[in-house]
């Protein structure tokens, strides 16, 4: 009879560690995407799109989309303070910083440069994009080449089939094409093990250990790591984890936070521990 016990046990054991391997999902180095911690978000923040991490106060800014307000919160995701109102209602879509001043972008590439946020004096400054018919949802800051960064959603690809990404010079307002920051959609579709893949980045930010750029799609649900100009890895995400990921940031420890929309549910922000590689 033990020995029935004892056998039945052991199955019982193989089985669930055969069901925690499947469970696990392709992840980048140092990451495991199938454990996060979870922190559930206010209902003002249901369309939270764009996140940042202050490392200063152990803090997150972020907006929602239809609100021209940055919003602080604690680690565990509670609101911090009254949001600060820095523009009219609009469709923002991501915002980021490259630490003198912050920046919100517009769904029609319009930026707005925020000098003294959360201040009783804040100033603004608001650079348009040159050219109709464009559409963004991802602006980030590339501290080591000291340069703002647009992805753009549509048109999906230049004639090269590379993403259209785009440099802000804010001393003289100009807009610049630039190809290193240009995912490529043949690369996209090999990696993912397509014949043909687009994509529609809606944010990224850089890896604070590695350098790599991480660029999610919240429509395809994937996360593409680029390195050096160079598309290098693309891993699916999740839909029951990943509901609308629209935001993305590190800690200076390499953990990395992906935020997600509600959906019909809550709005949430995920946090993956980083473990470094030798």
């Amino acid at each position: 009879m033990k020995k029935t016990i004892a056998f039945t046990a052991l199955c019982f054991i193989g089985l669930a560690c055969k069901q925690q391997e499947k469970k696990r999902i392709a992840s980048p180095p140092g990451y495991d995407l199938s454990i996060p911690e979870k922190r559930t978000l206010d209902e003002d923040l249901d369309e939270v799109s764009g996140i940042f991490y202050i490392a200063a106060d152990s803090t997150i800014v972020t907006l929602n989309d239809e609100e021209g307000k940055f919003y602080r919160l604690n680690l565990q995701g509670k609101l911090i303070g009254r949001p600060f109102k820095f523009a009219k209602k609009s469709d923002f879509e991501d915002l980021t910083t490259d630490g003198l001043y912050w920046y919100a972008v517009k769904s029609d590439g319009e930026v707005h440069r925020v000098e003294k946020a959360f201040s009783d004096s804040p100033k603004a400054r608001v650079f348009s994009f040159p050219e109709k018919g464009w559409e963004f949802e991802t602006m980030f800051f590339d501290a080591a080449r000291q340069k703002l960064i647009l992805l753009s959603k549509t048109p999906l690809t230049f004639k090269d089939g590379r993403i259209p990404a785009f440099t802000l010079d804010t001393s003289s307002g100009t807009f610049n094409h630039d190809p290193y920051y240009s995912p490529d959609t043949v690369t996209i579709a090999k990696l993912y093990g397509k014949k043909k893949w687009g994509c529609k980045p809606t944010a990224a930010a850089v890896h604070p250990i590695t350098g790599e750029t991480y660029i999610l799609s919240s429509n395809d649900r994937m996360l593409m790591i680029m390195k050096d100009g160079l598309l290098n890895a693309v891993y699916p995400l999740d839909k029951t984890m990943f509901r609308q990921p629209e935001g993305i940031t590190f800690m200076p420890n390499g953990n990395l936070l992906i935020s997600n929309e509600a959906q019909g549910s809550t709005a949430n922000i995920l946090i993956f521990a980083y473990q470094q590689q030798e």
